[in-house]
């Protein structure tokens, strides 16, 4: 993809909920159907998305956290290597699981549920909404079953089934803040991530273009279609 299908795809991304955004920025390296990353399992997306980040700025990640016990403002490097899970790829998307005479299957949920989700008024809603989108099956003894029947200690089951089975789609990165030494997990997004390292890109390109069209009174597209390196070294000459 070039620079210009790249901040199209940007503009694209500002009509979608925020939790289908990242799937935009994959469908254009995926290739067939637009949506098509909207379907894929949360930890099967991540990794992709992982793999984008990687290929577009990088092996390395620089991040911000601040301390949740003194404020202290944390900034560190990551390794897009270390936040890979393994064998992603082979993760089954369904999980089944059965206890004291209940069955129960469910797929994982992909970024169109947490879409639905993000909708809820509170968090006992947005989990009712997940478990009623990707429950495929529950019976007790047989009888089939709507899922408000089912017990919380069930669906509590289930729903850490369902992390165990996806364990990409919840990356959290365990801290510890140097001036208080208080330890947290803190959750890393990678779509939002990689989102805000193409804004600040797509912003550098803007001023670029800005540059270099009142310069030479080039277009928007001819500026895009040159290289990174022959932008900056027109770029360079404009500033001397």
């Amino acid at each position: 993809m070039t620079a210009a299908d790249w901040i199209d795809t940007l503009d694209r991304c500002q009509s979608l909920p925020a939790m289908l955004r990242p799937c935009a920025l994959l469908d254009g390296v995926l290739g067939g159907t637009e949506g098509k990353a909207q379907a894929l399992p949360l930890g099967r997306r991540d990794a992709q998305l992982l793999e984008l980040q990687q290929a577009l700025f990088g092996p390395t990640l620089d991040a911000l956290a601040q301390c949740p016990h003194c404020g202290e403002r944390l900034e560190f490097n990551l390794r897009v290597a270390d936040l890979r899970v393994p064998d992603v790829a082979d993760v089954e998307p369904f999980v089944c699981l059965d206890h004291n005479g209940y069955h129960v299957r469910s797929r994982l949920p992909d970024s169109r549920d947490l879409a639905a989700a993000a909708l809820a008024a509170d968090v006992h809603e947005a989990r009712d909404t997940l478990m009623h989108r990707c429950l495929l099956e529950a019976t007790h003894e047989g009888r089939q079953l709507a899922p408000h029947e089912l017990p919380e200690s069930l669906l509590k089951q289930l729903g850490d089934a369902m992390s165990a089975a996806d364990p990409q789609a919840d990356t959290e990165l365990a801290l510890e803040c140097p001036a208080c030494a208080h330890c947290w997990n803190e959750p890393f997004d990678v779509g939002s991530y990689l989102l805000d390292s193409l804004e600040h890109w797509a912003e550098r390109c803007f001023d670029q273009v800005h540059t270099l069209a009142q310069a030479y009174g080039w277009t928007e597209a001819q500026i895009l279609a040159l290289s990174p390196s022959r932008r900056a070294r027109y770029i360079e000459r404009v500033l001397s």
